[in-house]
């Protein structure tokens, strides 16, 4: 039986016969079919259609434009063009149906008539004119009276079809002076584009301008007023357009850091500096010149057009496949058109640097200027990634003012220049696989611009990435462990052979809503054209470091080796059968579901049992060739095991989820550690003492308050028929069920709850003067949880996380449990007596001992 799709795909392949001949239809299938052409935008125009006339608006004259214009329209079964205004009368001889003769009035009405749609051009090519040149044709007074006349509505739709590798030039050279520059290509220029980069090409849908609406906005003014106020606002939305797809013209890496140089606040430091040492003030300038030749980024596309195959290669060589949200991406890029953006992803693995830059980059767009570490400048690929849009930061400023003034101008200068920027908000990567606290330099240095007026507004973007399988994997366990981090050198990049021999999975990108900075500051109170106080910048970066990471947590990715090894390692026994394992998995995927949490297209309407075919259990036979779980079978049933030398590198793809469960874990713990039944008000202050413990683990809810969340989490256990809440009590359901799965909810924390635990009793260390610093803490922190593994009282090996501990540490120093004075740690006044840090120790005990 035939559904609504395949009937419209049938009407377009039979439009298309009438439309175009044999060669026609060929060549648009080989070259126009690859192009991007958003549904969102389909749909847009498809709605436009339905309630009136449409005629399309682009920018400059180009053969390449009008054709894929009237193939998208016939292949989409849309309203084919029917008439053209300001195109040469050659390009359109083969379409006898299309109008371009003869009176305005006349040309649009035929195409109404034949229930087509017109097409305009605003400018056309011109020889030593690189930016083109109004058009001699002026459509817009009988488009106006049409609209006035009409009983439907019309509608100027500006489009934006985008072949070019690169922006316009701030100043055009010779070759846009004879063969046209992007923004008005010749007829060479747009074809041998076109033809060079049509797999990467895609069609934009600006915002509409209803006409008849416009002139009843304008009620005193003439046709001939109006037409040139329409003209205008569509060359703003189609300038808008453009600079969201290709950002502003580009200029030199020289240029850039001379205007940098002339930043006020820059040439203050300077100053002050040359004053306070001695220096002369040209010793200093040279020196924070040498700063930003450091810090700068040498975009250029025809690196970028050489690295992208190579990409092509190395992606398809090690991943099976890269899931991006398209819709996402293009609701992301649609917002582009208001300000600037500030992508702003995870950041789980070197891969990231590459990933969003790729993505882009395939699909047409200019790649943004990407923060990275000073670590990753290293000769050779330092002067690659600089060319691919990446600019350097250290990692400390302390001590270096003329430094960081030079950063934070250039930082200014991207944001006053309207360039598309992508930086991590958790400054490092997550060797935990879990989302971190959001690290508020450069959100303070962005805010910072647009209060002191270098842009209007800017846009941050929260995009998850996330991996099926990292290739850090075996370093990252390796220096959770206690190892050091080993520095990116030559030596690293020699080891790529090893990396390109193995399979990593899918790859999966997710987009959060865009976050613009004004309307941000007006939902804190905050009036955006008035100075805000220190105070009130800071709390508003925070909230603005967290409300990324939210965003963040909730496009993230629930993958088959998330789900896999969240259901192994949250269990305290020596292994767990086919069934208990399919169980727990089913729970995750169901918890996903109702929490709307995006998960791998692969899993759909998979099968949980690892034995069955399916994205499950080929992420079982992933972990098992790795090594890292082993299989036995007894009385007809498969047991699965995890080696306990690979726990830590597995918890990595466990962490990937758990802001998902992280409240229900909470809940749950809190529930079991009260009893079997407990008051409402005792099982939430548990969970509230628990949520305050792990507050630099897991990424909450924002603006909402922990009772809200405490009693929505209680709903949901409901729901699941694990809890029962009647009155004022809660208590663990009847059902068999129940027991068993909230214990598995509440123990996914068991590894974080033993962390905390040996941090705890390593105070004591403190006290004696044995863990004198930081770094002594953590080692004894570590020894402590071997001794504690090696004799069964703490049962997750992947407990002993320096991270975790390093967190631990943090929360104590809060508690005021441990200070820091000079490097060297001392037990805080809330911890001077024995009889207190033993209590901190066994009130964290509680909920490991069921």
């Amino acid at each position: 039986m035939e559904t609504a799709l395949s009937q419209s795909a049938n009407q377009g392949e039979s439009l298309l016969k009438a439309e175009f001949g044999p060669m026609g239809r060929a060549l648009g299938t080989r070259y126009l079919e690859s192009v991007h052409f958003p549904p969102e935008a389909e749909d847009e125009l498809r709605n436009l259609h339905a309630k009136g006339f449409v005629v399309h608006v682009m920018r400059s004259t180009a053969w390449v434009n009008f054709l894929y214009l009237t193939w998208a329209m016939v292949r989409r079964s849309l309203p084919p063009v029917r008439a053209v205004s300001n195109l040469r009368p050659w390009f359109t001889k083969p379409w006898r149906q299309t109008k371009q003769g003869g009176a305005f009035l006349e040309r649009f009405e035929y195409a109404r008539q034949q229930g087509g749609s017109g097409l305009v051009f605003l400018r056309r090519t011109a020889l030593l004119h690189a930016s083109g040149k109004e058009t001699h044709e002026d459509p817009f007074p009988a488009l106006v009276e049409l609209a006035r006349t009409s009983d439907r509505p019309v509608y100027l739709v500006p489009e934006l079809f985008v072949w070019e590798k690169r922006s316009a030039r701030l100043k055009p050279n010779w070759v846009d002076m004879v063969f046209g520059s992007p923004e008005a290509p010749g007829f060479l220029h747009s074809m041998l584009a076109f033809f060079r980069n049509y797999k990467r090409a895609q069609f934009r849908v600006g915002e509409p301008i209803d006409l008849r609406a416009f002139a009843e906005q304008n009620p005193k003014d003439s046709v001939e007023v109006l037409a040139r106020k329409v003209r205008s606002t569509l060359h703003v939305h189609l300038a808008r357009e453009t600079r969201a797809v290709f950002g502003p013209p580009a200029k030199p890496a020289v240029r850039i850091i001379d205007e940098t140089l002339r930043d006020r606040q820059l040439r203050k430091v300077v100053d002050e500096h040359a004053a306070q040492s001695g220096r002369k003030q040209e010793s200093v300038l040279r020196e924070a010149r040498r700063n930003l030749e450091a810090i700068a980024a040498k975009p250029s596309p025809t690196t970028l057009a050489f690295v992208a195959p190579l990409l092509d290669w190395v992606f398809n060589r090690i991943y099976d496949g890269m899931h991006v949200d398209e819709a996402g991406l293009h609701r992301a890029l649609k917002a582009a058109t208001r300000a600037p953006i500030v992508l702003c992803p995870s950041h789980k693995s070197h891969m990231d640097y590459l990933v969003m830059s790729w993505v882009l980059w395939n699909r047409g767009y200019a790649v943004p200027l990407v923060a990275a570490g000073a670590n990753l400048s290293f000769w050779p690929l330092g002067s690659i990634f600089r060319r691919c849009g990446a600019f350097f930061l250290r990692r400390s400023f302390k001590g270096d003012k003329v430094y960081a003034a030079s950063f934070k101008a250039y930082v200014r200068k991207l944001v006053h220049d309207g360039i598309h920027q992508e930086f991590f908000p958790e400054g490092g990567r997550s060797r935990t696989g879990k989302l971190l606290s959001p690290k508020l330099g450069m959100f303070t240095w962005q805010v910072e611009s647009v209060l002191e007026g270098a842009r209007n507004d800017l846009l941050f973007v929260p995009v998850a990435i996330d991996y099926e399988k990292v290739v850090e994997s075996g370093s990252y366990s390796k220096e959770l462990a206690g190892g050091e981090k080993k520095p990116e050198d030559l030596k690293a990049l020699l080891s790529t052979p090893k990396v390109l021999a193995a399979r990593y999975g899918r790859i999966h990108l997710g987009f959060d809503e865009p976050i613009s900075l004004v309307e941000f500051m007006k939902e804190r109170g905050l009036d955006p054209e008035q100075p805000v106080t220190d105070e009130q910048k800071k709390g508003l970066v925070r909230a603005l470091g967290n409300r990324v990471m939210y965003g963040i947590s909730k496009v993230s990715t629930v993958t088959p080796h998330a789900l896999v090894s969240t259901s192994l390692l949250a269990h305290r026994r020596r292994g767990l059968t086919q069934r208990e394992l399919a169980d727990r998995i089913s729970i995750l995927r169901r918890i996903a579901q109702e929490d709307g949490a995006p998960q791998s297209r692969e899993l759909g309407n998979a099968p949980s049992n690892p034995e069955t075919m399916g994205p499950i259990q080929d992420a079982m036979r992933t972990f098992i060739g790795d090594e890292m779980v082993r299989t036995q079978e007894a009385k007809g049933d498969v047991i699965y095991q995890v080696e306990d030398d690979r726990r830590a590198e597995m918890s990595f793809y466990k962490n990937t989820l758990m802001n998902l469960v992280a409240a229900r874990s909470l809940v749950a713990n809190a529930m079991l550690a009260a009893g079997t039944s407990a008051s409402y008000d005792d099982v939430k202050a548990r969970a509230l003492f628990l949520s305050r413990l792990f507050k630099l683990e897991f990424i909450y809810r924002v603006n909402t308050t922990f009772d809200t969340i405490f009693a929505e989490t209680v709903e949901r256990l409901v729901r699941m028929g694990l809890v029962m809440h009647e009155g004022d009590t809660l208590s663990v359901a009847p059902e068999p069920h129940a027991q068993p799965e909230l214990e598995f909810l509440a123990d996914l924390l068991r590894d974080y709850l033993e962390a905390y635990l040996l941090a705890a009793m390593t105070l004591n260390d403190v006290a004696t003067g044995v863990a004198e610093d930081r770094k002594a803490f953590l080692r004894l922190a570590l020894e402590t949880g071997r001794a504690e593994y090696h004799a069964g009282r703490i049962t997750a090996a992947e407990s002993l996380a320096k991270v975790t501990l390093e967190n631990a540490v943090t929360y104590l120093q809060d508690q005021k449990l441990l200070v820091e004075e000079d490097k060297k740690l001392k037990v805080g006044p809330q911890a001077t007596d024995a009889d207190a840090r033993k209590q901190l120790v066994e009130s964290i005990r509680e909920y490991l001992q069921r």
